[in-house]
């Protein structure tokens, strides 16, 4: 899992820059490197996190310093790599820390960290398609047509109340060590900032028209497409994990 996380970190960061002219193909394997080192330092620690965020932002400004096609062209390229490392490696590996939760609750069938990652998929997918069916039911007034225009606030409602029926699980089922209350809570709140995470790419998909952000999933876009929403939902959990869960 920790391997296909850093993959996934890799993978997310390419698709996030192709979608700029800006970027070219050979700066592409190099973000991806870079994003793959961000989310693996995660592995060792917090610490070992910060630093290679800081070593990774200074080598890719430094490749963008040393091969100036023009001022204004260096500038948009170092300014996409770096968001590339925060919000595409970055995010990811705050999924390898919460995965890093070794620690068993009794009655658990997973320890902590496989149990908070599959409840972090569980209540933002439970979102998604809470949020399709939803729409395409009852959707009748746009939620945010500026940057998404075929999401309904109908539909955001249906997704919300999705992702609070995940938190349901999450603390009955994956991790049953936090009270009830504190699933359905963290259901409402991985699911508000999981739409946030979709409205994010769609906002960067919106203003370079992509449809999609890849074609590795056939049917669905790119890996990024799917996991917009894992993305800022990752530290919410994460952040309930490190300083509120029961035992934290």
């Amino acid at each position: 899992m920790l391997t296909v996380l850093v993959l996934a970190a890799a993978r997310c960061a390419d698709e996030l820059v192709r979608m700029f002219p800006e970027i070219r193909k050979k700066d592409r394997a190099v973000i991806a490197a870079l994003a793959a080192a961000v989310a693996g330092s995660a592995l060792i620690g917090t610490t070992a996190l910060s630093v290679t965020i800081a070593v990774a932002l200074c080598l890719w400004l430094f490749a963008c310093l040393a091969s100036p096609e023009s001022v204004e062209l260096a500038a948009r390229r170092g300014s996409l790599g770096a968001l590339a490392l925060i919000y595409a490696a970055n995010l990811i590996a705050m999924l390898v820390l919460l995965f890093g939760h070794n620690d068993r609750a009794a009655g658990a069938p997973f320890d902590t960290g496989r149990g908070a990652l599959l409840a972090l998929f569980a209540m933002v997918f439970f979102g998604d398609t809470g949020a399709y069916f939803a729409g395409r039911s009852l959707g009748r007034h746009k939620l945010y047509e500026l940057v998404s225009p075929k999401k309904t606030v109908e539909g955001g409602i249906g997704g919300l109340l999705a992702s609070i029926g995940g938190g349901a699980i999450t603390a009955t089922w994956l991790l049953p060590q936090i009270p009830m209350w504190h699933g359905l809570l963290l259901g409402a709140l991985c699911g508000l900032f999981g739409q946030v995470g979709d409205f994010a790419e769609s906002l960067f998909k919106r203003a370079t028209g992509t449809k999609d952000s890849g074609h590795i999933l056939p049917g669905h876009g790119g890996l990024l497409d799917r996991v917009d929403g894992v993305l800022f939902a990752g530290p919410v959990l994460l952040a309930y994990l490190t300083w509120l869960s029961p035992g934290g």
